[in-house]
């Protein structure tokens, strides 16, 4: 199996470096992602500093993107965000970040699915191991340099997902789930347990500092190991 391009990053140098010194700063991507009406950047949260500095070099690259969750902003719904979002502005923004990318995405609210130039999405429930299948079977052969879990939220979730997503990513590749700091402290033991178990990488818990946001800007992140 072929690796990505991102295999060149030194994730645990590069996680150190930025996470010490950089994230004060404001980066295209900060800008692509507030325009689009994601909440990866300020004021909520700098995740796109993160993002930028370990991808920045690879925006030429014909990668293949995977985000869990578009944001829906409907009412009641599971994780909404409220009406002041956009459904889909992280694809958008990731499609606007890296123009040769191929951008895939999933929800649990089908009416928020959307399907445009290089961005496909798909409905999923990653709570239920059957309704994920069902989304790879759905979304074919591919594999993926990125996979983000910024869908529901739930450290069950999170764990569900990860286990039937995983063998999706390219050895190189990274695995992020964003905003765990929600999670209750003892699902949250267990979830990272479970899931570091299985990463065949490395991965770490990063809680990323932030004037106003202390307890909700927290990512974990894998990088897979090449050869598996």
């Amino acid at each position: 199996m072929q690796a990505t391009p991102l295999a060149h990053i030194n994730l645990e140098h590069e996680l150190a470096y930025i996470i010490k010194n950089r994230l004060d700063y404001n980066t295209d991507l900060c800008e692509i992602m507030t325009a689009c009406g994601s909440d990866k950047a300020e004021p909520f949260h700098n995740y796109t500093v993160l993002y930028d500095w370990l991808l920045s070099r690879f925006r030429k690259e014909p990668l293949f993107i995977f985000e869990l969750g578009l944001g829906t902003n409907r009412p009641g719904a599971p994780s909404s965000m409220g009406p002041n979002f956009i459904p889909g502005a992280s694809l958008r923004g990731w499609k606007q970040y890296f123009p040769k990318a191929e951008i895939v995405g999933a929800d649990i609210d089908r009416d928020i699915l959307f399907q445009e130039e290089r961005i496909r999405t798909f409905w999923t429930d990653q709570r239920n191991p059957s309704a994920i299948r069902s989304l790879w079977n759905a979304v074919g052969d591919l594999l993926f340099d990125i996979i983000i879990d910024d869908g529901l939220h739930e450290a069950a979730a999170n764990i569900c997902f990860f286990l039937e997503s995983f063998a999706r990513l390219k050895p190189g590749g990274l695995y992020i789930i964003e905003d765990i700091g929600g999670v209750e402290n003892a699902e949250l033991t267990n979830c990272l347990a479970r899931v570091v178990s299985c990463a065949r990488g490395y991965a770490t818990v990063q809680q990323l500092d932030h004037p106003i946001n202390k307890g909700d800007n927290v990512i974990f992140i894998c990088q897979k190991f090449c050869g598996f």
